[in-house]
């Protein structure tokens, strides 16, 4: 086949896009021409919608090295540098090109971009203004220099006088993104969607929407058409790798972001995503690399020190683990998963070093002196009294409601399975306090039992709530529960299991709980006390003599203990006590 109908051939196949096909046969061209500019120029453009800009780039300075004086070349480049986050070269390839064609009005607009990029705002509107000079229908320019001034009135009149043009409804909903109002964001992507229905920068924009109000299953169909419509678009596949990976289709998930990574190895969301991935399947060197190939592209983001964390916990690294963790909490000290995670690891530092996991909790209270973690583990690991806090109890277990069962199937979690067997099956009311993702009302669910669920803990209920176990389920303090509301319910009998290792004094909850039936479990105290004591762990531990006494108190004579193993700790049994009383 001659060189012509050759080169016409993968013209055709690029304007199908065919993109592999067409790379083929430009590349076969080259072989035989290798200084010809517009094959070069045509790969270039071929590894620009490819998303691989670094290939593009030197693509089209050997085509402009062959071709000096052609503007567009420039300007391919110019585009390339840009999306490649290399500015400065990228705004002299844009004025080369505006250089051989001054009324190139595309150019003028990214030079604009690229100004304002930089922070020079008034030489970015001088350049959109050059454009509309050019053409004064000309909308892109025009939406550009409004979202540059975030004039929302003005893109909103655009979008009355250009009903047809899509990028004002855009920037409308990128500019409502800036001010978090997501709902009308999404409504204008929706907008700007269906005047162009198979923009790829639209769709990106309508996808976030989508994901930033909750509505999964859209964002799932759109990212879907973005991969359509650009099998190597990276966010579609990090995206549809995150859909995968939710729904523990590892093998797909990983798939994609092998796919993504390959395509963009810089993308930070997709090595920290994959890491993510890897880490749900316990996969921890794998997870370990990823993290840190995260980490070297933004070193500034806490999500990935805590996440490195994790993985440094969970191999018995817990030093270098609150390292990482503090690392994170210097960074968003307000985020609370990290408070947990650094008082869980001291926790488990100190059945090695007593010693170190005390002076450490001790600088970090030093540091943090109103984080209710840092007040609650200091007292714990020094057995001082600590006031129960509703915050710290609300905020653990809102940390672990993900992957709360699994964690205490994994420990041996007795108490549910021993509740059911002493008490036997329940007609009737029951209140089941502290209810979390409802364990006990899993082995108690039958056709005669009404269950009702409180929890401090809005997470633990969404878990309980998708089980379809309890008729009511309340989010509310126990104790403030019982004080309030337990009246109006007059149960059958009321279950708290492990309850009150939260709560230390409990002579306010009993109080409330009579004359209702009880049945609970305690935490036994390793050593002699009066009535409780905060230990190492974070949790009460209570003397049985105290419990008895309470009980006996507020009226209730039918008293049993059962003694039983709560669970495994650190390779040791957990000692425990269920009272009945009634």
């Amino acid at each position: 086949m001659g060189y012509d109908l050759l080169f016409q051939q993968a013209i055709k196949l690029h304007e199908q896009g065919r993109l592999d096909e067409a790379e083929n046969i430009y590349r076969q061209i080259l072989e035989t021409a290798p200084t010809n500019p517009d094959v070069l120029n045509l790969l270039g453009l071929i590894a620009q919608a490819k998303g691989r800009h670094a290939q593009a780039v030197e693509l089209f300075y050997q085509a402009v090295k062959n071709a000096p004086s052609h503007a567009p070349f420039y300007f391919n480049l110019g585009l390339s540098l840009e999306n490649d986050r290399k500015l400065v070269e990228a705004q002299q390839a844009y004025q080369d090109a505006l250089r051989l064609n001054p009324e190139f009005k595309e150019a003028c607009n990214n030079l604009g971009d690229i100004y304002n990029n930089l922070g020079h705002k008034d030489q970015a509107e001088k350049m959109y203004l050059r454009a509309l000079e050019i053409d004064a229908d000309y909308c892109i320019p025009r939406a550009n220099l409004a979202f540059m001034k975030q004039d929302v009135s003005v893109l909103q009149k655009a979008t009355e006088d250009y009903p047809a043009e899509a990028v004002f409804p855009y920037y409308l909903s990128r500019l409502y993104q800036q001010q978090n109002n997501f709902d009308k964001a999404l409504i204008y992507a929706r907008q700007a969607d269906k005047l162009s229905p198979d923009c790829e920068e639209l769709l990106e924009q309508l996808g976030a929407m989508q994901l930033a109000t909750g509505n999964m299953q859209e964002a799932k169909i759109t990212y879907t058409h973005i991969l359509e419509i650009n099998p190597h678009a990276p966010s579609a596949l990090i995206n549809l790798a995150n859909f995968a990976t939710n729904a523990d289709d590892f093998d797909t998930a990983e798939n994609y972001y092998k796919q993504a990574l390959n395509l963009k190895p810089g993308d930070m969301d997709g090595h920290f995503n994959y890491a993510n991935m890897l880490y749900r399947q316990n996969r921890l060197p794998e997870a370990l690399e990823e993290y840190r190939a995260a980490v070297i592209i933004d070193p500034e983001r806490f999500e990935i020190s805590n996440n490195l964390g994790l993985i440094q916990k969970d191999l018995g690294e817990y030093e270098e683990a609150l390292g990482l963790f503090f690392n994170a909490f210097l960074k968003n000290p307000e985020r609370e998963e990290i408070s947990v995670n650094l008082a869980e690891t001291l926790t488990l530092l100190h059945h090695q070093d007593a010693e170190k996991a005390l002076k450490i909790a001790e600088q970090w209270l030093h540091k943090a002196p109103d984080n209710v973690f840092a007040q609650h583990l200091n007292a714990a690991l020094k057995g001082e009294k600590c006031e129960n806090n509703q915050f710290f109890s609300q905020k653990l277990f809102d940390h672990f409601a993900g992957n709360y069962d699994h964690v205490l199937q994994r420990i041996g979690y007795q108490v549910p399975g021993k509740l059911r067997e002493i008490t036997g099956e329940i007609k009737g009311t029951a209140i089941d306090l502290g209810c979390g993702t409802g364990l006990v009302g899993e082995v108690y669910k039958t056709d005669s039992a009404q269950l009702i669920g409180v929890d401090i803990s809005e997470r633990s209920l969404d878990q309980a709530r998708g089980k379809g176990i309890y008729k009511e389920l309340i989010a509310d303090d126990v104790l403030h529960f019982c004080q309030t509301r337990l009246k109006d319910y007059q149960p059958d009998i009321i279950f708290a299991a492990d309850v009150c290792c939260y709560i230390g004094q409990l002579e306010e909850l009993i109080r409330a709980c009579r004359p209702y039936q009880l049945a609970f479990s305690i935490e036994l105290a390793a050593t002699e006390v009066e009535d409780c004591l905060l230990a190492p762990t974070g949790r009460y531990q209570h003397n049985p003599q105290y419990i008895e006494r309470l009980l006996r108190e507020n009226g209730y004579t039918n008293i049993n203990q059962y003694p039983l193993i709560l669970r495994q700790e650190c390779g040791q049994n957990v000692k425990g006590v269920i009272f009945t009383a009634a």
